[in-house]
C-alpha cells in the first residue's frame, strides 16, 4: 500500500423523505371504538360484578344466568361494532383486532358458567 492512500468512499444517496402523516380517523370510526368498549365493559366487567372472579364461588342460578347473558349480549356488540368498523375503515386487520376479543370474551363467559354451576358450593 502506498502511503497516499485515499480512504474508500461511501456514496450515500440524498433521498427526500416525506414527514409522516398519521392518519385521523372518521367520526364513524372513533363511534364503532366507543361502542366496542361498551360491548367490552358488557362483556368483562357486568359479570365480573355479578358473580365475582372465583369460579368456584356459589353464585344463585338467576344470577350465573344473568352473568351470561350480559357476557353474551357484549360480545355480540362487540362484533357488531367490529362488522361496523370494518365498513368504515376497509381495513380487516382492525376488523379481526375487535372480532378475536368478543369470541373470547363469550367463550370465557360460557366456560365460567359452566365452572359456577359444576363447582360453586
Amino acid at each position: 500500500m502506498s502511503a497516499h492512500a485515499t480512504p474508500p468512499v461511501h456514496h450515500e444517496e440524498q433521498r427526500f423523505r416525506a414527514p409522516v402523516r398519521w392518519s385521523k380517523p372518521s367520526s364513524g370510526t372513533l363511534v364503532a371504538l366507543g361502542v366496542w368498549v361498551v360491548g367490552l365493559v358488557l362483556a368483562g366487567l357486568v359479570p365480573l360484578l355479578l358473580l365475582g372472579a372465583d369460579p368456584y364461588e356459589s353464585a344463585a342460578g338467576g344470577l350465573i344466568v344473568t352473568g351470561l347473558c350480559f357476557t353474551l349480549a357484549g360480545s355480540l356488540v362487540m362484533v357488531l361494532s367490529a362488522y361496523l368498523l370494518y365498513r368504515k375503515s376497509g381495513s380487516i386487520g382492525a376488523a379481526i383486532l375487535a372480532f378475536v376479543p368478543s369470541f373470547v370474551f363469550a367463550v370465557l363467559g360460557i366456560l365460567m358458567a359452566t365452572m359456577k354451576v359444576l363447582y360453586g358450593q
